[in-house]
């Protein structure tokens, strides 16, 4: 027996034209969906030129006494200050500069209380924040251990 074969109905002047409007929406819409996406990927990392006088998150100013030893410290320089963010008496040694990633010029300290040497100290850095000064931090390999 064989099949009849299957005749395929004309669609109606109705619903040839509202397909035709909807696949225009659909991709308008994908396009637009990846321009934002792409847009959002070449931005520059989302900073601005205001970001730069923000402070470091959990960063504590460093007081004006520090501050002062942070402006001309080399590396290697050693002071004790009788006030400081770490309390008082405490023995603060520069170890390097460098600029970080955020575009912040930083300063690695190891800081000990009274006596104890460098190397039991706890590791932190400072940072200087254009237009406000700077700011103490303790490193994050500090905050592991």
């Amino acid at each position: 027996m064989q099949h009849p074969k299957r005749v395929r109905r004309p669609q109606t002047r109705a619903r040839s034209q509202t397909r035709g409007r909807r696949q225009p929406t659909v991709w308008l819409a994908a396009a637009l969906v990846l321009a934002t996406g792409l847009a959002g990927c070449a931005a520059p990392g989302g900073r601005s030129g205001a970001t730069d006088t923000l402070a470091m998150a959990d960063a504590t100013p460093a007081g004006r006494a520090l501050s002062a030893f942070l402006e001309r410290a080399p590396d290697g320089a050693v002071t004790t200050l009788a006030a400081s963010p770490w309390g008082g008496n405490v023995t603060v040694y520069a170890r390097e500069r460098y600029f970080a990633a955020s575009g912040h010029e930083c300063l690695r300290l190891d800081v000990s209380r009274g006596a104890v040497p460098a190397a039991l100290g706890s590791g932190e850095v400072a940072c200087r924040v254009a237009a406000r000064g700077w700011y103490t931090q303790r490193l994050v390999t500090e905050v592991v251990r």
